[in-house]
């Protein structure tokens, strides 16, 4: 791969939606950034628990602080990925053209890669629904359970719920459609989001440049070729909805190789940018929030960090902030030497992430690297320690399993009752009428409706049903965690 055309900034529509000014000299990727800035979806991150679920606190991070947190790292990685093309590519990696022309229009490129890695930073978790990844569980196991209880009607070319049928969903819609269904992943959403949902001046969604699409693309991969022992495959990156231009973005770039589609080099970094950033500052939100202590990080860091150096220098680093706390007299230690380590740790992992990129970096622009940069650095062992903290100590404490059963009865309400209304609502005369499906569809987003009545305009048949039930997936995965609660208490009539 050459980052002369993985660096192209082309977009599905090329001229600009306004005038541009006099004096506008931002490049593409700065363009993006500010689109993104000013999107509603980003303010909605706000109220997208990152953690804590339906948080009344105010301190515990969102997915908007947590976004913002990785943008920060993923600034750093990007610099510092910048200064290792420059050392290790005088030649190789830069282009397809040796002439020192080629090479600075590349190397003029390459000084935007952290602007890249800054706007896919602020996208990364727009496509995830209420309540994380949990949310995204909900959804699959409700299709995968569900389908088969609803019967295609064809002639009326709607649904009504069975027991066993021979004309099930499940027998009827197309395997590409199943796999979407039984497969929502955040990330496959959120390159249908900025492509089509974030309807602002046309149909092209947001019109984002496609390397910074790209770099979001975790899994270059549809759902229904998920093979979880292989890295860019472990999840779906697109729906089949979204198959062309996931297409386009990986021939444009080059990241097409021997028949297979590769993960863009600068995803390896986003993704390194959002595992430091969660390991990190969720151990700070539970020890503030009473779960974790100090001397339950110790005793983790003892079992791990015999052969370990990095553990070790985070143990040296507690003593030194134990000093420290003591010595000012500061009134909550814990929440001094913990805030410390967060910022010490977050720097260290920046530098062996930044080592992995450079040791794997043949490996990644020929498009064979199938190895997390964290898996693959001298963080791994810490990186295995916070996250058993993480299991051991916080997602399972017994307010966030409070909080967990309440988000599987809230959007199992939300797919029983959308689901059938939505998918045998009629456009007729009679579509005013105050019944279940008419009132439930029409209060569904006007823009996701139109969207999805475009599609319908081009499909027949159980293809109808398909973009229906993708309907329903785009409303419920855009509602903010609060909204959802809302929505569900509407339904309940509480």
């Amino acid at each position: 791969m050459y980052w002369e055309k993985l660096l192209t900034p082309k977009r599905i529509r090329e001229k600009s939606s306004v005038t541009r000014t006099i004096g506008d000299s931002r490049s593409p990727f700065k363009k993006d950034f500010d689109t993104v800035c000013n999107s509603t979806v980003l303010r909605r991150l706000q109220d997208k628990a990152q953690v804590f679920p339906l948080e009344e606190e105010d301190y515990a991070r969102s997915r908007l602080t947590h976004s913002i947190e990785v943008l920060s790292i993923a600034e750093s990685l990007g610099i510092k990925a910048r200064e290792i093309i420059r050392k290790r590519d005088f030649r190789n990696f830069i282009s397809d053209d040796d002439s020192q022309a080629a090479r600075n229009r590349t190397y003029k490129l390459i000084q935007d890669i952290p602007t890249i890695l800054m706007a896919a930073s602020l996208l990364h978790d727009m496509g995830n629904p209420p309540f994380g990844h949990l949310g995204e569980q909900i959804i699959n196991d409700w299709f995968k359970e569900n389908l088969q209880h609803f019967e295609y009607l064809s002639e009326q070319n709607t649904i009504v719920s069975c027991d066993i049928s021979r004309s099930s969903l499940d027998k009827v819609l197309s395997k590409a459609a199943i796999a979407d269904l039984t497969h929502f992943d955040g990330n496959a959403q959120l390159l249908r989001l900025v492509t089509k949902l974030s309807f602002v001046v046309d149909e092209h969604g947001m019109n984002l440049t496609y390397p910074v699409m790209a770099t979001f693309i975790k899994y270059p991969c549809s759902s229904k070729l998920i093979d979880k022992s292989v890295l860019s495959k472990k999840k779906a990156g697109y729906y089949s909805t979204e198959t062309s231009i996931f297409e386009d973005i990986e021939t444009s770039l080059g990241l097409k190789k021997n028949n297979q589609y590769c993960r863009h080099p600068l995803a390896f970094l986003l993704e390194a940018a959002d595992d430091i950033a969660y390991l990190t500052a969720d151990i700070e939100d539970a020890s503030h929030k009473g779960i974790l202590t100090l001397d339950d990080i110790e005793e983790y860091l003892d079992v791990y960090g015999e052969h370990d150096r990095m553990v070790s220098r985070v143990k040296e680093a507690i003593n030194e902030y134990k000093k420290a706390a003591n010595k000012l007299n500061y009134p909550n230690h814990d929440d001094y030497v913990i805030h410390r380590l967060r910022i010490f740790i977050k720097g260290q992992m920046i530098n062996a992430m930044s080592g992995a990129f450079e040791s794997l970096y043949s490996q990644i622009m020929d498009g064979t690297c199938q190895e997390e940069l964290i898996k693959a650095s001298d963080a791994r062992v810490l990186a295995e320690c916070l996250r058993e903290i993480e299991t051991d100590k916080i997602h399972y404490c017994s307010n966030i399993v409070a909080s967990k059963t309440k988000a599987i009865a809230v959007l199992n309400k939300l797919l029983d009752m959308y689901v059938p209304a939505v998918v045998n609502y009629k456009k007729d005369a009679d579509f005013r009428k105050d019944t279940q499906s008419n009132l439930l569809y029409l209060s569904l987003s006007e823009n996701y409706r139109y969207i999805c009545e475009l599609a319908n305009t081009h499909s027949e048949g159980k293809d109808v049903i398909y973009n229906k039930l993708r309907l329903v997936i785009d409303q419920i995965s855009g509602m903010t965690d609060s909204r959802a609660l809302s929505i569900y208490h509407t339904l309940s009539a509480i």
